[in-house]
């Protein structure tokens, strides 16, 4: 922090190069989900990293959500066949994670990805695609030394989405 009445934080902006790394990786997931022969699980991913979108934006491109987890998930499938449970404590130990945030007015409330997705927390909008948040400077972001919140929460609720992801596409080979 610093003593300066005038200062403003503000998160760095996407450059070209991160967008574009960012949109080159989500076009991986889908496929790598198919040859893993779960593509059941694509709309779970999306929604965990809903939860995190607009964080990147404090993390830069090396802390991204969805490219560091792009890259994890091809990792993964190329180990050989992936379960729930390893997925979940793969998605889990990605460093993004490790991050908490509360607003500068409000040292009391701490976002918390499973109840708030940060996007809303920093009050982000879309424009052309792109997540801008326009209460970035109200949001101060750290890093800590452990999953916010626990592990086992947090791989609790990826698992139940997986797991349910699993029974809908079979509930739907069944029907047909």
């Amino acid at each position: 922090m610093t003593d300066d009445a005038n200062y403003i934080p503000r998160p760095p902006p996407y450059t070209a190069t991160h967008w574009g790394m960012r949109v080159a990786f989500q076009n991986i997931v889908p496929k790598t989900f198919a040859a893993m022969g779960a593509p059941e699980w694509a709309p779970v991913l999306e929604a965990w990293w809903d939860r995190y979108d607009g964080l990147e934006v404090y993390l830069g491109s090396l802390g991204d959500h969805r490219v560091m987890g792009s890259q994890r998930l091809r990792e993964l499938a190329e180990e050989g066949p992936v379960t729930a449970e390893r997925l979940a404590e793969a998605l889990v130990d990605l460093r993004h994670t490790h991050y908490t945030a509360r607003r500068y007015e409000d040292a009391d409330y701490t976002w918390n990805p499973l109840n708030c997705c940060f996007a809303d927390f920093a009050q982000g909008v879309r424009e052309q695609g792109k997540l801008s948040l326009t209460g970035a400077h109200l949001v101060y972001v750290r890093e800590l030394d452990r999953p916010h919140p626990s592990r086992d929460i947090l791989e609790s609720w990826l698992m139940a989405r997986l797991v349910r992801a699993q029974l809908d596409a079979r509930g739907e080979e069944g029907e047909g």
